[in-house]
């Protein structure tokens, strides 16, 4: 694998995490304290600051976080795009439900009938960029 990046896996509760941060370091041009974090996650998951810590401290581990710790209030902030963890996942996802066959992924989602009228139009035009 030389050349590629470390994809970085993703548990279901670490993704709350991130969304989080890929949110709030964009709004406020800045990482997050354990307090901003604790408070934007507390009515959606109920988890105690020690649960937020320990994801994060995960996260870090795993590469996907950075935590500045030069002043007294630690700052997190994502080191890995939303983009590049969406195309992980996406690609580990065709893999595993789809024996990485992409078209089967589209097949689905279009039979499923959720798309609608526009969504459909949109992938169309997508699709007719493309270049061989």
């Amino acid at each position: 694998m030389r050349g590629r990046r470390k994809t970085v896996k993703i548990s279901e509760a670490e993704w709350s995490i991130m969304k989080v941060l890929w949110d709030g370091c964009e709004k406020n041009n800045r990482g997050m304290t354990l307090g901003e974090i604790v408070q934007s996650l507390q009515d959606s998951t109920g988890w105690s600051n020690t649960t937020i810590r320990t994801l994060i401290i995960r996260l870090a581990e795993k590469g996907a976080v950075d935590i500045d710790k030069r002043t007294g209030v630690y700052k997190y902030t994502p080191k890995t795009s939303k983009d590049e963890c969406v195309k992980s996942e996406v690609a580990s996802f065709i893999e595993r439900v789809f024996d990485n066959n992409a078209y089967n992924l589209m097949a689905s989602l279009v039979r499923d009938g959720r798309l609608t009228e526009q969504e459909k139009k949109d992938i169309i035009g997508i699709l007719s960029q493309i270049e061989d």
